[in-house]
């Protein structure tokens, strides 16, 4: 599931066909640009192209190392950054929903208009803008049943939030773990600064010095 994903995403950001690139960095790191243009059946500039493109949304990182064996030239390892995919995509589909919420609240309130010759669908304002005519062929505009329409925007944002569910599943799995043991011990540490300097200073006693007797004048 979680190659799917990014599958997916990577098609969505670099374009149709480029979801293979995930085939050869899935669960890798530092991968030699060489190689992924290799397996990729690719040109080296093909190839760099598409991990611009990644790189300009965050969802690649890379290294270089000098070769000296090519004269100097500086050659690039890549890594997938999947946590960061499936972030993005998710947001992506957050988005998406929102709009889909705006359409349906839409479709819920106000009339919609089609010429059934075009299938051209319009508000009902620009309806009333063109004199409830089609100024494509002239064919008077038809009252659009806002029923089936609405379905329809309700399917689409349940399969979206059933994705959104699904990749949050993802990225759950593979969330960064928090260094617990750092944080504990910090955090011990300040309790112990904390504690020292509330604790009160204990006050010097004075030093009882032996009363000096006065001797009586005869």
């Amino acid at each position: 599931m979680l190659e799917k994903f990014l599958k997916e995403y990577v098609s969505i950001v670099a374009g149709s066909g480029t979801d293979k690139i995930v085939d050869v960095l899935f669960k890798k790191k530092n991968v030699n640009e060489f190689l992924i243009a290799k397996k990729l059946n690719m040109t080296i500039n093909q190839t760099r192209n598409i991990l611009y493109k990644l790189a300009d949304s965050g969802l690649v990182r890379f290294m270089r190392k000098k070769d000296l064996k090519s004269g100097g030239w500086y050659t690039y390892f890549w890594t997938l950054d999947e946590y960061k995919c499936l972030v993005n995509y998710k947001a992506s589909i957050t988005n998406e929903i929102s709009i889909q919420e705006s359409v349906l609240s839409a479709r819920k309130t106000r009339q919609f208009y089609v010429c059934k010759n075009c299938n051209i669908e319009v508000s009902d304002e620009q309806a009333l803008l063109n004199e409830f005519t089609c100024t494509e062929c002239g064919e008077v505009y038809s009252l659009k049943d806002s029923a089936e329409g609405v379905k329809e925007i309700e399917r689409i944002i349940l399969k979206l939030t059933e994705r959104s569910s699904q990749i949050q599943a993802e990225i759950d799995k593979i969330t960064p773990a928090k260094p617990v043991k750092e944080v504990k011990k910090d955090k011990a540490k300040r309790t112990k600064k904390h504690s020292k300097s509330k604790s009160p200073k204990k006050a010097k006693k004075p030093s009882k010095k032996p009363a000096s007797k006065k001797r009586k004048k005869k």
